[in-house]
């Protein structure tokens, strides 16, 4: 019988939390759908980039309408986030969560895209 290399082993093992590793929440989602966010965020984006999204989309909701036209030229134009690929972010988020926490997180966004016109 053949074995595995000892690399494959250890990468079909379930994820561990390093311990004193903060893991970024999004509020108002429940442990099953942070560990759906948390594998997303582990097999496409980067550790905590759903928060950071989540966390950037709010503050580009609270600009005024001045702030937010230099939010997306200068996202736009490469030196600062984009707007918009915070807002893609959160899609691909709602996507992959429960259906209960991607109801309960899509009337949150959508209250915040109604407040900024998008």
């Amino acid at each position: 019988m053949t074995r595995k290399p000892p690399g494959q082993v250890r990468a079909d093992l379930a994820h561990r939390r390093d311990p004193g590793v903060r893991t970024a929440l999004v509020e108002g989602v429940s442990a099953r759908g942070l560990s759906r966010i948390a594998q997303l965020e582990r097999a496409d984006l980067r550790p905590g980039a759903a928060a950071a999204a989540w966390r950037r989309w709010q503050a580009f909701a609270r600009a005024s309408a001045e702030e937010r036209a230099d939010m997306l030229y200068y996202g736009h134009a490469g030196c600062c986030p984009d707007p918009r690929d915070d807002r893609d972010v959160l899609e691909r988020v709602l996507r992959v969560l429960p259906l209960r926490d991607a109801r309960a997180l899509r009337r949150r966004i959508e209250t915040i895209d109604s407040a900024c016109g998008m």
